[in-house]
C-alpha cells in the first residue's frame, strides 16, 4: 500500500514485527559474530549454540515475510524526507535492510543444506564441517553479516538524527502514546 500523508505512525503489528525482527536480528548476529566465530568446531557446545542460531534465523525469516505483508496491505506515514540526499539515503538503506536480511537467511539455509546440518534444527545430533569455507553460500553469508551491520549502524544513526532534532519522525515506528521521539 502506498503511503498516506494523513497517517502519523505504522501499523501497530508493523511496530511489533519491526522490534521483535531487530532483537532476533542483533541477538543472531552477535551469537554468530561473538560467539560461533569463536569456538572450535569441534567444540562439543558449538552445535547447540548453533541449533538456536538457525532456529534465530528462521523466526527471522517467518516474521520478515510477515512483516512485508502487512507492510504491503497497510497505509503508512508519508516519507519522512520530502526531497534530497536523505530521502534516497533512507530508501536505499531500509531496501537494503529487507535484501541483506532476506540474503542472510538464505545464505545461511544454504549453508546449512550443503554443511548436511539441517536436522541440528529437530535435535538430531550432526557432526560439523571442519572447514565452513569450503562451504559456498557461507562466504556469503560472512560478507552479508558485515554489510548488514553497517547498514543497521546507518539505521540506528538515522534514528539517533531523529531523536535529537525532535521532529517526531522517531516515533512512527513506536506504540502509540508516547516513546523515543
Amino acid at each position: 500500500m502506498r503511503a498516506n500523508p494523513k497517517v502519523g505512525r505504522y501499523h501497530p503489528a508493523l511496530v511489533v514485527l519491526h522490534w521483535l525482527i531487530a532483537v532476533l536480528i542483533v541477538g543472531n548476529l552477535a551469537v554468530g559474530m561473538l560467539v560461533l566465530d569463536g569456538m572450535d568446531n569441534a567444540d562439543a557446545g558449538k552445535a547447540a549454540v548453533l541449533r538456536w542460531h538457525m532456529l534465530g534465523g528462521i523466526a527471522i525469516l517467518v516474521l520478515m515475510l510477515a512483516r512485508i505483508t502487512v507492510r504491503l496491505a497497510k497505509p503508512r506515514p508519508a516519507p519522512a524526507h520530502a526531497a534530497g540526499p536523505l530521502r534516497w539515503i533512507t530508501a536505499l538503506s531500509h531496501g537494503l535492510l529487507y535484501v541483506l536480511v532476506l540474503a542472510m537467511v538464505m545464505t545461511g539455509l544454504g549453508t546449512a543444506q550443503l554443511a548436511g546440518i539441517l536436522p541440528l534444527l529437530g535435535g538430531e545430533a550432526v557432526r560439523l564441517p571442519t572447514d565452513w569455507s569450503g562451504i559456498a553460500p557461507y562466504a556469503g553469508h560472512a560478507l552479508f553479516s558485515g554489510v548488514l551491520l553497517a547498514v543497521l549502524a546507518l539505521h540506528v544513526v538515522g534514528w539517533m538524527y531523529h531523536l535529537v532534532r525532535r521532529d517526531g519522525l522517531a516515533g512512527r515506528m513506536w506504540f502509540s502514546g508516547g516513546g523515543p521521539d
